[in-house]
């Protein structure tokens, strides 16, 4: 059993000729080469697996405890393609942080391998035969981490005759609790794979050719020991983390890295299993002076709304090409390999939805599924909203028709095996004026789009997104300090205000609001606008909404117009809070997105007068920071003042 993590040492190989061994690629064809060593007083047990793919790709798995805290049971310690070795040997490409560091108190790990003909037949590996067993079709590693009670995780290493690629598929019937995540991570030597991958990837690069990722040339962490700077040369004031390689997930199918005359890809399943949905973002690479790190997320932390999903098959590849993009991977033969929770085409179902009516033709929608155990999406068409949503998993389902980003329909269907459930088309009404979330009023989720509500003056889109605001277009791939960032407090502040009609969003609106910072607090966003006689009336209702897209620290706003001051949520005893937004960081670590919420005031009309008004928003909460970016805030979707009737 493997030291605690805390006390743990690097011992290396127990034996130098089991590192010898791990080290040298298979001796034969399609095959798994069994190497072993005395482990734990044994003699003859199996320490590493290695599988020649018989395309260029040998892999190693490593099957005992060598007691390194930077290694473990169950990572794939060699990778080797065209003789080059991509794994860094002194650390682990591995799950989390190592098989045997899953589960609390947990440290021992099954790895077992097994080479599966064409009919799904296994043949266990061996150490007869100089440890050589040849595969005709296909090769399985399994590793398993059993927590008791909080669960267990099985994770597979696949093979297909003739193909450099490594299929992998991690299944857990309990969150790993000791990281509280699921990723999988491929630490490459920088020195085979030192680049980023283009411009519209993920982590993709810069204009200027560097990536936001990339580590190199920071001078330390500005930011919980994962944010960087630069302070000298031409880039000084920039910054970098492995947060901002982020995309929304449905934008992309693999993640990378390049060298000269090299790609490493991993590509990801439907993510059926995953949590966060649709638009979902989480960090996926970092370059570092040591090494290329690809990050595979299955389920993440930071910036959740909902609760992890188990007992999923969740699929994904390492691929290898020669610098271009990877191509779609087949996994119709994962059918044959006996996988928990594998479930074929054949057992799935889709639903159609025919048209979806009330569009705004300036934005994409989805269409999204989901439940307590799997998610799904698809894109609504351009000229009638027509939308499929294939592979299902029977069951029942929320769909939720998104603008954009934002929720604007919901119902409920069923989806049934070998079926297509074509769902009567929708059509997208506007967003209530009263919902019944908070008696008072004070906030709701938006039940329909808000922008099918005539407003006296809107500020923004109502899409879900603040990347119509002022710095909007950046905030997912730089921190808000960074010199790029437009003045954060140049306008919308009572020295400049915003004014409705002549100020443009883009120019002149914030995207976040903080509550306060230790240096050049900003004071509340100040908005001037103006109402003709016609539009003030003592028998009209005045309401001044406000959607946010995320918020930090209870952040939440609070508006006066003229003399009247508004109350907020929390102001009262009894008040209903909005859904709690992720206890951990966003904005600053390139996302946006967690739960979006309609702030609604209701302004009596004798504190509107015809001509010139003045309205302030600032940010409320209990909470407070000593990091000037982390303090009380949130980001914008929209805005806007109604009249009614």
């Amino acid at each position: 059993m493997k030291t605690p993590r805390y006390k743990a040492l690097a011992h290396g190989c127990a034996l130098f000729a089991l590192c010898a061994a791990a080290s040298v690629d298979a001796q034969a064809a399609f095959s798994i080469t069994t190497t072993t060593g005395t482990v734990g007083g044994v003699a003859n047990q199996p320490t590493f697996y290695t599988i020649d793919t018989d395309a260029g790709l040998v892999f190693t798995i490593r099957a005992y405890d060598n007691g390194s805290s930077t290694q473990s049971a169950g990572d794939i310690s060699s990778l080797r393609y065209n003789g080059v070795e991509y794994a860094d040997q002194a650390r682990g490409t591995q799950l989390n942080s190592g098989a045997d560091y899953l589960y609390s108190g947990v440290s021992a790990v099954g790895v077992t391998a097994e080479a599966v003909n064409a009919n799904g037949v296994p043949t266990p590996a061996s150490s007869a035969n100089n440890g050589v067993v040849a595969a005709s079709d296909y090769i399985k590693v399994t590793i398993t981490s059993d927590g008791g009670a909080s669960g267990k995780l099985t994770h597979y290493y696949m093979a297909k005759r003739g193909d450099p690629k490594i299929y992998m598929g991690t299944y857990f019937t309990g969150e790993p609790n000791t990281l509280n995540l699921v990723r999988f991570i491929a630490r490459v030597p920088i020195g085979v794979l030192p680049s980023g991958t283009a411009a519209g990837t993920p982590g993709g690069a810069f204009p200027n050719g560097t990536w936001p990722d990339d580590l190199r040339g920071t001078s330390g962490a500005i930011e919980s020991g994962d944010v960087f700077g630069i302070t000298s040369g031409a880039l000084a004031g920039e910054t970098r983390s492995k947060h901002y390689s982020n995309m929304r997930l449905k934008d992309w199918n693999y993640i990378g890295g390049t060298g000269p005359g090299i790609g490493m890809w991993i590509v990801r399943d439907n993510n059926e299993g995953g949590s966060g949905g649709p638009f979902y973002r989480s960090l996926l690479n970092q370059i570092t002076s040591t090494n290329n790190e690809i990050t595979y997320i299955v389920n993440y932390g930071e910036g959740q709304t909902e609760g992890f999903r188990l007992n999923r098959l969740n699929g994904y590849t390492i691929a290898f090409t020669n610098g271009a993009a990877p191509a779609p991977v087949d996994t119709a033969w994962f059918a044959k390999m006996n996988l928990l929770g594998y479930v074929a085409p054949s057992g799935r179902g889709a639903v159609f939805v025919p048209a979806i009516y009330g569009r705004n033709a300036a934005f994409n929608y989805t269409v999204g599924l989901a439940n307590a155990t799997a998610q799904y999406w698809g894109d609504a068409a351009a000229n009638d909203g027509n939308a499929t949503v294939a592979g299902v998993i029977p069951g029942d389902y929320t769909m939720t028709v998104y603008k954009n980003e934002l929720a604007v329909a919901t119902s409920q269907v069923t989806v049934t095996p070998g079926t297509t459930n074509i769902v009567p088309a929708l059509t997208i009404g506007a967003d209530p004026l009263n919902p019944a979330d908070d008696p008072r009023g004070k906030w709701h989720l938006a039940k329909g789009d808000p922008s099918l509500t005539t407003a006296l003056f809107r500020i923004g889109e109502w899409d879900g997104t603040p990347t119509e605001f002022l710095n909007g277009d950046k905030l997912t791939r730089m921190h808000p300090q960074d010199v790029r960032m437009a003045d954060w407090w140049g306008s919308a502040t009572a020295a400049n205000p915003y004014v409705v009609g002549d100020s443009k969003p883009g120019l002149h609106m914030p995207a976040y609001q903080w509550k306060g910072l230790t240096s050049a607090p900003p004071g509340p966003i100040v908005v001037n606008f103006t109402l003709k006689p016609s539009q003030v009336s003592t028998a009209s209702t005045y309401r001044f909404r406000i959607g946010v897209t995320t918020a930090q620290a209870g952040g939440r706003p609070q508006i006066s117009v003229n003399g009247w001051t508004s109350g907020y949520v929390g102001s009262q005893s009894g008040d209903v809070f909005p859904p709690a937004q992720p206890s951990t960081r966003t904005m600053t670590v390139g996302t946006y997105r967690a739960r979006n919420v309609v702030y609604d005031y209701t302004i009596p009309a004798s504190a509107l007068v015809a001509g010139a008004n003045t309205l302030k928003i600032n940010v409320v909460s209990g909470s407070t920071s000593t990091s000037k970016w982390l303090t009380p805030a949130y980001s914008f979707d929209a805005m806007d003042l109604i009249k009614t009737p």
